[in-house]
């Protein structure tokens, strides 16, 4: 075979896309500060190699709180933001991450948090290129407080978006295309002309290339099962020959048009998983058979442990209980579910909640980011490092977080509690996932709303009194008592409701009711709480957990 024909064939089978989630979980909704451009991040890649071992190739918080505030004038709660999420989107150690939260859950004084945070590191170029992916949301602010933002439930106009359909991965696949020689010229060697030419000319050093695997990765051999990142793949000989790269220097003209000619959607996520995925069962029979088109899908026929994605879509008037070892460690999507109840209790690497209403949602341990977008009248359970919410109303959030609950545009009437779910296998779970009991700002919210929009506060916390713990459906999963402790206030609640309970327990028996009394008490009651049962709708999920036993 002669080079030529080599070279060629490395070609076919190259292939490259960009990470979803930098994109779904790094990319913040909420417009970036405007100071935030391709030049000026360009600039603070020269600020930071000029800054040396505070700076490059390691950046601390110190030096980019300085930069924030100072020549991007943002705010400190934002820059401490960004720089959280870059850290919890790399694969620190679970061991690492849970000895950082409580290493901040016994800083006492606000000079020992400021130190703790300056004392934490990212990687410089790799963090500023997420800041550059800020821009993917460019938001119409007029638009976006239009009411039609909010949940539709209008058929129509879904069977229109599904005749136009683009996935997510196609509008990152779009985004990178339209700006890949802004995205590389920021982290590229070039001369201080800074004209079209000289951009062109311009280079990249390998701590570059190693940067931008932070977005990009792909595979050399047509197989979905070899996937390695873009620093990787140009370590291969045949590849280096193709775009000239010498002493490990890489053209900036020939790697952006070796990425352009190899890029692709993402294979992992949503229009390959409906296409090529597998169906995972629905732990029960429905016995009102209300449940139409809702299904569950699974990527792992033809994906790595690392690339699992799963999608929950449809789902209405059901009860769904989802811990198959499939779903483990997996990008989880719940995407237009309504009237349900939904326990996913395995442990997951990240969730998104997207376009549902009137459900509740039970999660066991997220390692990174919970995302709900779209959504009304939910309630959500769940441990996780950060809880992102966009564009929602009327919800509850019963969560356990190390890190700065997110709101974003649009929010009206959210609801923040501690975590009120417990299950057996849960303190593994946060052990597997880097989260600690320790450390929770549940009841600490931040809203980042661009500069100089004015909203009424979105957000409240929930009264202690409304207050009640809820448990898994199975019952092998059932634990007596919190595996997470309470805030005082909400536990005296428990305690007190408790104690109101044994009072009129007592009372009943002191009452000493003959036969015929007790028959009327307990018609009264039954009758009763059959009627709040109809009421409410949950006699249906009573006989969903009833089918769910006899299986």
């Amino acid at each position: 075979m002669s080079e030529n024909q080599h070279t060629s064939d490395n070609r076919h089978h190259l292939a490259i896309w960009c990470r979803a989630e930098v994109f779904t979980f790094g990319a913040l909704t909420t417009p970036p500060p405007p100071d935030i451009t391709p030049a000026s991040l360009k600039s603070i890649v020269k600020y930071m190699k000029k800054s040396s071992t505070a700076g490059y190739p390691k950046m601390n918080y110190m030096l980019w709180r300085h930069i924030a505030c100072s020549k991007l004038h943002m705010s400190e709660e934002l820059a401490w933001m960004y720089f959280e999420t870059y850290s919890m989107l790399t694969n620190t150690s679970a061991q690492r991450r849970t000895q950082t939260d409580i290493q901040m859950a016994k800083a006492s004084t606000t000079t020992e948090i400021e130190r703790l945070k300056d004392s934490r590191k990212v990687d410089s170029l790799a963090f500023i290129l997420l800041l550059f992916l800020q821009s993917f949301h460019q938001i119409d602010l007029k638009s976006t407080l239009s009411r039609d933002e909010w949940p539709s439930r209008k058929r129509n106009s879904d069977l229109d978006a599904r005749k136009n359909r683009i996935y997510d991965e196609q509008s990152h696949q779009l985004f990178l295309q339209a700006h890949l020689d802004d995205l590389l010229n920021i982290v590229s060697e070039t001369p201080e002309s800074n004209n079209h030419e000289n951009v062109q000319s311009a280079t990249l050093s390998m701590d570059a290339v190693t940067a931008l695997s932070y977005i990009f990765e792909g595979t050399l051999h047509d197989s979905l099962r070899k996937i390695v990142p873009l620093h990787a793949i140009l370590q291969n000989a045949s590849i280096q020959h193709e775009i000239g790269v010498n002493k490990s220097v890489v053209p900036f003209k020939n790697l952006s048009n070796l990425i352009r000619r190899s890029l692709i959607a993402n294979p992992f996520q949503v229009g390959q998983t409906m296409k090529r995925g597998t169906l995972l069962p629905l732990p029960f029979n429905n016995p009102t058979h209300e449940q139409r088109s809702g299904r569950v899908l699974c990527n792992a026929n033809f994906a790595d442990e690392s690339h699992r994605f799963v999608l929950m879509t449809m789902i209405n008037r059901s009860l769904s209980d989802q811990q198959s070892t499939e779903i483990t460690n997996s990008e989880f999507r719940i995407h237009r579910c309504s009237y349900s109840y939904i326990y996913i209790l395995a442990p997951l690497r990240c969730v998104e909640v997207r376009k549902c209403h009137n459900v509740t949602i039970v999660l066991g341990a997220v390692e990174t980011t919970l995302k709900v977008t779209d959504c009304e009248n939910v309630s959500i359970s769940a441990v996780c490092r950060r809880l992102l919410i966009s564009q929602c109303r009327s919800s509850s959030f019963y969560i356990h977080t190390p890190t700065r609950p997110l709101i974003q545009l649009n929010c009206a009437s959210l609801l923040f509690a501690p975590y009120n779910a417990s299950h057996i296998e849960l303190p593994e779970q946060m052990e597997r996932v880097g989260l600690c009991k320790e450390l929770n700002l549940w009841n600490k919210p931040l809203v980042t709303h661009p500069a100089g929009y004015v909203d009424e506060q979105p957000w409240s916390l929930l009264p202690p009194d409304d207050f009640y713990p809820i448990s898994s459906i199975r019952l092998e999963d059932q634990q007596t008592d919190g595996l997470i402790p309470l805030p005082s206030e909400y536990q005296s609640a428990i305690d007190k409701r408790q104690k109101s309970i044994s009072s009129l327990a007592n009372e009943i028996t002191a009452a000493q009711l003959n036969p015929e009394q007790r028959q009327r008490f307990q018609r009264f009651v039954v009758s009763n709480f059959e009627a709040w049962l109809d009421a409410t709708g949950n006699a249906k999920i009573l006989n969903h957990l009833s089918s769910l036993q006899q299986q």
